[in-house]
């Protein structure tokens, strides 16, 4: 701290800047005076002109006065050349510029005086103007010479018989003719002063002397070297009286002073060397607990959230500015489960507890695991709690899924291994006596053996497809071929149901790129589910669509038809459609879904249309490219 810096703390009521205080106070009191004498002139000026123009006007006026009293009766007698004496006697008043007398009729009968400038007063409007009940007057200037004329203007004779009018014009006085005795005055006004300054410059010199010599002594200190130590320096300090015991006392103290500084700036060099230490760790941590993939909030020991990463902002679907420095309380007020579990006792280092939340909402369902663990303190009290959470929907999902899945499959194992054991042990029983009923004994048991083949070769494809397993065997296969050996195997079951089939197929169906068994296996599922869920009388139509990028096989039928809630669900695995008759049906509910699986690995789809009760229509995109 430089020695300016120090007098500042001191006294800082005293400017110890590099202006010239003396100096500028002796300025301003001078140009105070300056701008009173300034001002007296201007008032002493201002007065006496108006009081010149007052008296002007007042000439004027009594000189129509009389002229009115004199010039009536010869008016009424017509006598104008004791009218023209009269007028003529009138104008000898120095200030008068002229006189004239109009009569009744607005003619001149009598007039004296500069009669040039008469004329050229009529051209001009006047610049004021008023009047009394007796008589008018009027402001003109000349344009030419800037001069100013009043013209007061009366009516001789009575009100209700007028003989003519009398005007008089006396000249305005000018300004600049009061200046000269307002600099005089002036003058007085600025030698006072000037005798003032003198006084007052004596009187400042000695209130401020000291006070500018210890302002003088600590700006050589100063130029003496800013980080200098107050010890040690020779100032010319004011001695005696009031500015000798100020320069005194900030001596003794400013040396204290200067070795706490000394002491104070060590100390805040290494603080600040920790805080950049501590702001690095912090920042790197937060950067760290940023990156997490899961949620995180920190608390301090005050129960307050101190630090929030993005999971943790997704998953609760808030932001850090509105978290920060709040209670969970106020942080979350929609998640108040949440809120809760983190405000329970954390007392002790080693209680821990872990929890799993429902989310569910308007967006779905959402499943969060919750786990809150203390944070230790450097005395017996905690030093807050870590609260991690874990987005396990998914694996809530997948869960569940499985679970279904192995209670799906044991089911729909286990009734076809139920017919053929029963048949089985029927045929062991003897109790198929004739060679017809074994017969039928064993074609049931032949057509549970394929269903159950049927199940498993599907399960197997589903399973390959999920693991990326399954590789497809592309070629170039005759597409209307491929279709119309599908239609020929359903043909039997369809007869058997009444159910009439049909294809539209263009005779230009191309070739195309992709692997017949597994084509198949889709056309077969599309044609058998459209056959079980139409009832007999019904129909079911294969038709086929060509354009230059894709191949479109649509499934038509006449059956029950599909909710509009239910479209999405049907190409889940095991998903039976709710449909009335749809539990009488057999089937494993893989079938769709494994034929949308075989269209998106030939990089097509599957789609579905249809409203229940009016039949369905499965449309298979395939490309030709």
């Amino acid at each position: 701290m430089d020695l300016m810096k120090k007098l500042k703390l001191l006294l800082p009521g005293i400017r110890v800047e590099k202006s010239r205080t003396l100096s500028i106070v002796q300025l301003v009191v001078a140009v105070l005076f300056l701008l009173g004498a300034a001002l007296m002139c201007y008032v002493f000026i201002r007065n006496e002109w108006m009081s010149a123009a007052n008296h002007v006007i007042a000439t004027g006026d009594s000189l129509s006065d009389v002229i009115v009293a004199s010039a009536e009766g010869p008016m009424e007698r017509g006598n104008l050349a004791e009218v023209q004496a009269v007028v003529s006697r009138m104008n000898q008043n120095r200030n008068v510029v002229f006189v004239r007398i109009i009569d009744a009729d607005g003619k001149p009968v009598a007039q004296s005086g500069r009669m040039q400038i008469a004329a050229q007063l009529v051209k001009n409007e006047p610049v004021d103007s008023w009047a009394t009940p007796e008589t008018s007057y009027a402001l003109y200037a000349l344009e030419t010479t800037d001069e100013m004329f009043y013209v007061v203007e009366k009516q001789i004779g009575p009100d209700d018989k007028p003989v003519g009018r009398v005007q008089v014009a006396v000249e305005h006085p000018s300004l600049l003719s009061f200046v000269g005795k307002g600099l005089y005055r002036g003058e007085i006004a600025v030698f006072g002063v000037a005798l003032l300054l003198m006084v007052g410059n004596y009187f400042l010199h000695a209130l401020l002397g000291p006070i500018t010599r210890l302002r003088r002594s600590v700006l050589e200190a100063q130029s003496a070297g800013k980080d200098m130590p107050w010890e040690g320096l020779a100032l010319d300090l004011p001695k005696g009286g009031e500015a000798g015991d100020i320069a005194s006392g900030i001596d003794n103290m400013m040396s204290k002073i200067s070795k706490e500084y000394n002491k104070l700036l060590d100390s805040n060099r290494e603080l600040q060397v920790s805080n950049r230490v501590i702001l690095f760790d912090k920042r790197r941590t937060e950067s760290i607990i940023d990156g997490l993939g899961e949620g995180v909030i920190v608390g301090d020991s005050y129960g307050r959230v101190s630090i929030i990463n993005r999971e943790a902002e997704v998953l609760l679907g808030v932001g850090r500015k509105d978290v920060i420095g709040k209670t969970p309380e106020e942080a979350l007020p929609e998640h108040k489960e949440v809120a809760q579990f983190m405000t329970r006792d954390t007392s002790g280092p080693n209680i821990r507890r872990s929890a799993e939340l429902d989310f569910s909402g308007g967006e779905g369902r959402k499943v969060v695991r919750i786990q809150l663990m203390p944070v230790s303190g450097r005395s017996e009290r905690s030093g807050g709690a870590l609260t991690m959470l874990r987005d396990v929907t998914q694996q809530k999902m997948e869960e569940q899924a499985r679970g279904d899945f192995i209670s799906n499959v044991a089911h729909e194992l286990r009734a076809p291994l139920s017919a053929i054991k029963s048949y089985v042990e029927m045929l062991i029983d003897n109790e198929a006596d004739t060679p017809a009923l074994r017969a039928e004994f064993f074609n049931t048991i032949n057509e549970e053996a394929d269903r159950l083949a049927r199940l498993i070769d599907n399960m197997l494809n589903i399973s390959r497809i999920e693991v990326g397993g399954l590789v497809l065997n592309k070629s170039s296969v005759r597409t209307r071929k491929l279709l119309e050996d599908a239609l020929t195997s359903v043909a039997a079951t369809a007869k058997s149901k009444n159910i009439d089939i049909a294809a539209n197929l263009p005779d230009d169906m191309p070739e195309a790129d992709i692997d017949k068994e597994m084509v198949r296996v889709v056309v077969m599922n599309l044609l058998g589910n459209a056959i079980k869920y139409t009832e007999p009388g019904g129909s079911v139509i294969l038709a086929g669509e060509v354009d230059a990028e894709e191949l479109r096989v649509h499934v038509v039928d006449t059956g029950w038809g599909i909710p509009q809630d239910e479209h999405e669900k049907v190409f889940d695995k095991f998903y039976r459609g709710k449909r009335t008759g749809s539990s009488k049906v057999t089937g494993n509910g893989l079938g769709l879904a494994l034929a949308k699986e075989i269209a998106c690995l030939h990089g097509g789809d599957l789609r579905l249309e249809s409203e229940e009760g009016k039949g369905s229509k499965f449309t298979l995109n395939l490309p030709l490219k």
